[in-house]
Parts: structure tokens; C-alpha cells; sequence
């Protein structure tokens, strides 16, 4: 019996995922079941992250090379 590594187990779950995404009509919803499969990914809260933007860009920390 074969055994897939969380790694395995998520790239088989996005080829899944994107292969839904590209048979679905247009504006339709896509819900896959995700378990534990992210378990361990790291959560940042994109307000934590806008906040923690601002605060560098007021700080004058700002990325110039653009």
C-alpha cells in the first residue's frame, strides 16, 4: 500500500482544484473539502498585513525600487 506525503497530498488537491476551476462555467462557485491537507500552512491575516504595510511606509521604510 502506497503512501502519499502531506506534500503529495497537496499538489494532487490543487491539480484537482485547478481542473475543477477550468471545467466550471463561468461565475460558478468551486468548494472542495480541504480537511487538515493545510493544517500546518501558515494563516496571516491580510489585515495584519496592511497594518503592518502602513506602518513600515510611515516609518519611511519604503521599497524605492520601483
Amino acid at each position: 500500500m502506497d503512501y502519499e506525503t502531506k506534500k503529495q497530498q497537496r499538489q494532487r488537491f490543487i491539480a484537482e482544484f485547478v481542473r475543477r476551476l477550468h471545467e466550471a462555467p463561468p461565475g460558478q462557485k468551486v468548494f472542495m473539502q480541504v480537511g487538515d491537507l493545510f493544517k500546518d500552512a501558515d494563516v496571516i491575516s491580510i489585515d495584519e498585513l496592511r497594518a503592518a504595510r502602513r506602518t513600515a511606509d510611515d516609518d519611511g521604510d519604503e521599497d524605492t525600487s520601483k
